[in-house]
């Protein structure tokens, strides 16, 4: 399944955000499979573009970032 994830970091949390990323980028839960990361202007700070087969350890990550940040997450479908 493909996921896309916006980000928006938490006031007074920058810096913890910049760690929790870069840990996540570096080394992405068993399962996920980071595809692209943008750092976006506008609404939201940052966008992932992942896969995962399972949205529990999808669910997992982003209940860890809830410190860090809020999160809107879809799951996208190829248009065919």
């Amino acid at each position: 399944m493909m996921f896309i994830t916006c980000v928006k970091i938490n006031p007074g949390k920058l810096e913890a955000a910049k760690k929790y990323s870069d840990q996540l980028l570096k080394s992405p839960p068993k399962g996920v499979k980071i595809l692209k990361s943008y750092h976006t202007l506008g609404r939201y700070d940052a966008i992932l573009i992942y896969e995962a087969a399972d949205p529990n350890v999808v669910k997992e990550f982003l209940q860890g970032s809830r410190d860090v940040a809020t999160t809107e997450t879809w799951v996208a479908f190829e248009r065919t």
